[in-house]
């Protein structure tokens, strides 16, 4: 794009390649240090002379840069999370922002998965209750977008919003939709988390949801995690990645969320 502009702004960038606001930066980070662009407000610009790389960054961000079974999920970084399953978390993302209007008021939690909704949410009129630093950032350039953060402590590893503090702030607020994902979902004990704190935020956040959507991929389904988040009743949907590849003991968890009345909706063929 470069070759063909003198500037290229990051929410063009953003748009085009369906990534956020924070892959984009980072790579354009990286391009920067190879010498190749200079970044300047709100995009890039080529350096003069200098030969630009065939492909960098976003080509190469999928799951394959992480290996998931030599590192504890803990220890990974939030940029690391991300390239997580990168496909089908895109896929999960794109679908469950078509079912954001105009004029909601949408809760989003600090989940890498929903943290990609941010980039096909810039132009609604909406506003986000989100207890994720990330997410706010992600809209600082939206004019349409507003975001509502409710005090409380900051958790460092997720840059979230947690503790006891945030429910006075949310008791003010109605919110028509709430979506949130985790590290694990099963039927017999619902959407679970790793740590106490980051599940009891995102109760407080559905506490005031007319209806939640679950943004899991397939890595997720049939597993449980330490903390309960939610059980299907407080359920609307449950968004997911391709039916297809799902073994049958996946297949068996989401056909009782269906018949409890959970809708079931697929992001891929």
């Amino acid at each position: 794009m470069l070759k063909e502009n003198e500037f290229v702004d990051v929410d063009q960038l953003s748009k085009k390649f369906e990534v956020s606001y924070m892959t984009i930066n980072r790579d354009l980070k990286e391009l920067e240090e190879s010498g190749a662009v200079a970044r300047v407000y709100g995009g890039v610009k080529a350096v003069e002379g200098t030969a630009l790389p065939v492909s960098v960054g976003v080509a190469q961000s999928d799951a394959s840069a992480i290996n998931t079974d030599e590192i504890s999920y803990f220890d990974l970084t939030i940029e690391e999370r991300f390239k997580i399953s990168l496909k089908y978390k895109q896929a999960i993302a794109k679908k469950a922002a078509a079912l954001v209007n105009d004029g909601d008021v949408i809760a989003m939690d600090p989940s890498t998965t929903v943290l990609h909704m941010c980039t096909f949410l810039q132009d609604k009129n909406i506003i986000v209750v989100t207890t994720s630093l990330m997410v706010a950032l992600q809209f600082s350039n939206s004019k349409s977008v507003q975001v509502i953060m409710p005090g409380g402590n900051i958790r460092k590893p997720s840059l979230s919003v947690v503790g006891p503090l945030m429910e006075d702030m949310l008791d003010g607020i109605i919110i028509d939709k709430c979506f949130l994902s985790s590290h694990a979902i099963s039927f017999e004990n619902g959407l679970t988390d790793l740590t106490v704190e980051e599940s009891d935020a995102k109760k407080k956040l559905l506490k005031r949801a007319g209806k939640t959507f679950v943004l899991v991929d397939n890595t997720k389904i049939g597993h449980n995690a330490s903390f309960s988040v939610c059980k299907w009743p407080e359920i609307a949907a449950i968004i997911t990645d391709s039916k297809s590849g799902f073994s049958e003991g996946k297949k068996s968890h989401l056909e009782r969320f269906a018949e409890k009345g959970v809708e079931i909706i697929y992001s891929m063929k």
